[in-house]
């Protein structure tokens, strides 16, 4: 047996002697739910059914402890518009620099300083993501997130000001600096109120925004076309009104979106400790603000998930770049005009939409994450080959081809609901989340330099690229879900006639926590 293991099993062993009664644990460092549990005079012990637990451990997906419909349609009610809206805004706001390439803001650019505009974007992205995670770990997180929502929608409208290569370079930088807290931050918020599978619906739909912000995206660029005045152009005043938009709901998220279960002023006490017990048998907790360095050490040395899931991350992604910053530029080279082109965006949103929709509710409603996520590529694949081998001229073929691209972009959300469901240890999980991110964004530096100017108008290099990594997401995905449920079936022969302690809100690891059970 290794230290490592060892390790582990005498930790989860100390966890054993403490998990009847909470009264030995330094509650400091337990999760926040054990403390509130605590404070209001309940030890965990007393409150939670262990059958219940079990069962929803053994379920793999489903909690079993009921939560009343109605304190579950107030959570979706006060919290599901601050996570749509905020991942609306942050797909709205990357998406405005596609839909301002047929708007003018190219006549400002030459050679590849377009696709630059791009890159930096995400190389900030990347800077900050650490520094962000660390924040929402140690401070209120609507704090942190109202805040960064609030200056990124500043540095939005400051982007009606630029004229020149310099000041777009300026504040691409500055808007991936603090765009970065939106997906981590809603991440570890729907951790916070949703068993796994909940969480699987309302990731998705959050997630669908990113659709939606394709369609009001094309809209907003369609009717800011036909803006003609002198003092700005119609894509600055389009960034101008977005931004503004977008300050004001910052302001908003600042002030009324709660910090977790424990603090949601929508919630009586009796509703918060009734969230509590629901959310149990995910056997992640609901937050803890102290670091714990060992956790990050464990994600990056000892996790057998890490690297495959962020190799598959990497590999998925490079269609999101791709796409994301160019598919405005592609759907041109087809022969459409610029109108033509605007408009045609439209499809792309409620194409990103329905199948993150139909996707993550079959999660919800079934499980079986791997075969799904699988099933995501082959359309994407399917589309590459078209792609690459169809001539231009056939416009419809080309386009339809195009939109078969976003069904592996929106494995992204998969992704999401995997790192959610399959990590414990509330630093940990922050953690995994900012290295999703980290290397999504790594995927969205490579992607848009991938069409060189002196590729165009085909950009065959690109679109080889584009198959290439989506092939090689099909076995990755494969090799993920069975290592999980191998590792499942380890853990139940484990504990084959033995008794479950209960440790669910002492802020251990997935390692650390043998109860906990992957999804796959």
């Amino acid at each position: 047996m290794s230290q490592r293991s060892m390790d582990v099993e005498k930790k989860a062993a100390n966890a054993d002697s403490c998990s009847v009664s909470t009264s030995s644990i330094n509650v400091d460092d337990a999760d926040v739910a054990l403390r509130f549990l605590k404070q209001n005079g309940l030890d965990e012990s007393s409150t939670a059914n262990e059958d219940d637990v079990v069962a929803g451990e053994e379920a793999n997906f489903y909690g079993s402890h009921e939560l009343s419909p109605k304190v579950l349609r107030k959570v979706d009610l006060f919290i599901l518009p601050f996570l749509c809206c905020t991942y609306l805004l942050m797909f709205l706001d990357k998406a405005l620099l596609n839909y301002a390439a047929s708007m003018g803001i190219k006549d400002h650019l030459k050679g590849n300083e377009f696709s630059n505009l791009g890159t930096i974007f995400s190389a900030a992205y990347i800077f900050m993501e650490p520094v962000v995670t660390y924040l929402i770990q140690k401070f209120p997180i609507s704090k942190i997130l109202g805040t960064f929502i609030t200056v990124w929608g500043i540095v939005l409208a400051c982007h009606a000001a630029c004229k020149t290569y310099a000041s777009l370079m300026v504040v691409r930088t500055l808007l991936g600096l603090f765009e970065s807290s939106s997906a981590v931050g809603c991440i570890a918020i729907s951790g916070m109120y949703y068993t796994k599978s909940e969480q699987s619906a309302r990731i998705g739909f959050w997630a669908t925004q990113a659709g939606t912000g394709y369609i009001v995206g094309g809209l907003i660029s369609f009717g800011f076309l036909h803006y003609h005045g002198t003092a700005f152009t119609s894509w600055q005043i389009m960034f101008l009104v977005v931004g503004l938009v977008t300050v004001a709901f910052g302001v908003l998220t600042f002030l009324y979106l709660p910090d977790n279960v424990t603090n949601a002023w929508f919630l009586n006490k009796e509703e918060k400790i009734q969230v509590v017990e629901h959310i149990r048998a995910n056997q992640t907790g609901l937050e803890t603000k102290k670091f714990k360095k060992q956790q990050v050490k464990e994600l990056f040395l000892h996790d057998k998930f890490t690297w495959p899931m962020l190799l598959l991350t990497a590999c998925s992604q490079i269609s999101t770049g791709a796409i994301g910053t160019f598919s405005v530029t592609i759907t041109g080279t087809f022969g459409f005009d610029k109108y033509e082109t605007a408009l045609l965006q439209l499809p792309i949103g409620a194409i990103t939409a329905m199948i993150i929709l139909i996707t993550t509710q079959m999660l919800s409603r079934w499980g079986h994450i791997t075969l799904i996520t699988t099933s995501m590529y082959i359309p994407a694949i399917i589309g590459c080959i078209v792609l690459i081998s169809l001539p231009l001229s056939h416009k419809i073929g080309n386009l339809f081809s195009l939109y078969l691209l976003y069904s592996g972009s929106c494995v992204i959300t998969n992704i999401y609901i995997w790192n959610s469901c399959n990590t414990s240890g509330y630093t940990k999980r922050v953690f995994r989340n900012a290295i999703t991110m980290i290397v999504y964004n790594v995927s969205c530096i490579i992607a848009p330099q991938m069409f060189r100017a002196y590729s165009a108008p085909r950009y065959i290099p690109a679109k080889i690229a584009l198959l290439v990594t989506q092939c090689v997401c099909v076995p990755l995905q494969l090799y993920i879900g069975y290592i999980c449920k191998k590792e499942n079936e380890k853990r139940d022969k484990e504990q084959e006639g033995q008794e479950r302690k209960k440790y669910q809100f002492l802020d251990l690891t997935d390692i650390e926590n043998r109860n906990f059970r992957y999804i796959y």
